[in-house]
């Protein structure tokens, strides 16, 4: 099969996660101001206890099954048993986890006072295996995600405008929201067939999957109680304004980590074909480069924010979530963090076919992080629940690091590192001498602020001449030449 180079794959993922921070970065800030905490805690509620029941479905499918498509995707027949079977396999399991939800709608409280949000969800559930996103990862089909994402994005963040129009409209905001992924979904399904033929194979082979699926699955439940969880938890223990609180905070967080891990993500089904062809060399080239990137981005990212998180909850939701800023600046350190981590799991781990040690490692940090959570949040509410995470994301990624060290550290250009640690702190410096000359409003100073560090960032960085930044820069200077020639 065809694909596409790493630097094409890495572009239209970009474009992708650009096009999903869009979304929330231009609703979130009206939703939020008509919902208020409670209403968005409600949302937050629901959303997380549906992405729970999809996750707990896909048993590690989501992970696992883009490694198996990449190793078998020139294969064009093994490749549709395997993508059966892992269909069949998600199929039955969402059957399961469906009815065990349907069944505690007696035992929880909330259930019953949400009926619309519970059912909303349930449909999402239910039709979350036609998804099929580890297919198109596995077969880097990052075009096709692209432009199916382009459309039901746009489509739904025309229909809050227009519809969310009160407080209590917090049902038709899910509802349009259940909208844009059911929709992708089948989508995606129907696409599907262009790639593989989905039959009832004679020699079906499910139980060669238990095992890694198991260590996988076991993994992921561990990574979701640092996104779902969490939130659960404090919707039970504080109540939906802390949710709300702490979904804002978490919300800034997420569209920087995702805007980090854009670059990263597109690389694990490449290194686990490299590695079953034995290219070892190839191997290390990228996860060099792709570590170096990280620290690029990450760093001076989340020292930024931390410094402008002020403005950044202003812009995003209004002066009723103030109390989110300490909890934002706690979080944002776990922009490097889990930049990292996601290096040392998914570009080293999982490719290795290391799944029990990445299973350990996330597990320790899912304990850590549930035993802080039943401690800290009573009293502290989500600044409590986000010095749970953090702690909770050190852990994992130390144990990681231990285990991937030998993978790791002869990858690691510890030139970079200093020399983005040096800009992105005299860049910071700088911005915040001037930031008492300025105090215009939230979004100005935003602009302002950032054109400031960044620029600042960016020019000492080249004149370090750090490679991977020198590389991009140079690479857009040809292709500047190539249009106007």
């Amino acid at each position: 099969m065809k694909v596409k180079s790493i630097k094409a794959n890495a572009i239209l993922n970009i474009i992708y996660t650009i096009i999903n921070m869009l979304f929330p970065i231009i609703t979130f800030p009206y939703v939020s101001r008509i919902l208020l905490a409670d209403g968005m805690g409600k949302v937050s509620f629901f959303t997380s206890i549906s992405n729970y029941a999809v996750m707990m479905a896909s048993f590690g499918i989501s992970t696992y099954g883009i490694r198996e498509v990449a190793k078998v995707r020139d294969d064009k027949k093994e490749l549709s048993k395997v993508a059966t079977e892992l269909l069949i396999i998600n199929i039955v399991l969402t059957i399961v986890v469906l009815c065990f939800l349907i069944a505690s709608i007696n035992f929880v409280e909330k259930f019953k006072v949400e009926p619309s949000l519970f059912f909303i969800n349930a449909i999402i559930i239910i039709i979350a295996p036609m998804g099929l996103n580890w297919l198109y990862s596995g077969l880097e089909q990052y075009a096709y995600i692209t432009k199916r994402t382009i459309a039901f994005k746009t489509i739904s963040l025309v229909l809050v405008f227009i519809l969310v129009k009160e407080q209590n409209d917090y049902p038709i905001y899910v509802g349009i929201t259940a909208f844009s992924t059911i929709g992708a979904y089948i989508f995606n399904f129907l696409y599907a067939r262009k790639f593989v033929e989905f039959n009832l194979y004679k020699d079906m082979a499910f139980k060669r999957h238990y095992k890694p699926m198991i260590l996988l699955f076991a993994s992921i439940l561990a990574v979701s109680v640092y996104t779902n969880l969490d939130t659960i938890m404090l919707g039970f223990i504080k109540g939906n304004t802390e949710v709300g609180l702490y979904t804002v905070a978490v919300k800034v967080k997420w569209l920087l980590l995702t805007a980090v891990n854009a670059i990263s993500a597109v690389l694990l089904p490449r290194l686990s074909f490299y590695l079953s062809q034995s290219n070892v060399k190839e191997y290390n080239r990228i996860l060099k480069k792709s570590i170096s990137i990280i620290f690029v981005i990450s760093i001076p990212m989340s020292l930024y924010f931390i410094a402008e998180a002020q403005d950044s909850i202003l812009l995003l939701a209004g002066s009723d979530y103030l109390n989110a800023i300490s909890c934002m600046q706690i979080v944002m350190p776990i922009l490097i963090i889990s930049g990292f981590s996601n290096i040392t799991g998914n570009q080293v781990l999982i490719p290795y076919g290391k799944d029990s040690v990445f299973m350990i490692a996330v597990v320790t940090g899912a304990v850590v992080n549930v035993i802080f959570n039943i401690t800290l949040m009573p009293k502290f509410g989500c600044i409590g629940a986000a010095i749970a995470t953090l702690i909770a994301e050190v852990t994992q990624m130390s144990i990681q690091f231990f285990y991937a060290k030998e993978y790791i550290i002869k990858n690691i250009r510890l030139k970079t590192l200093l020399k983005v640690i040096i800009a992105a702190s005299v860049a910071l410096l700088v911005m915040r001498l001037f930031r008492s000359y300025i105090n215009i409003n939230a979004f100005v100073n935003l602009v302002i602020t950032a054109m400031l560090y960044f620029g600042i960032y960016s020019v000492l960085i080249l004149i370090f001449r750090e490679e991977s930044a020198l590389e991009i820069f140079n690479q857009v200077l040809i292709k500047m030449r190539i249009r106007k020639s």
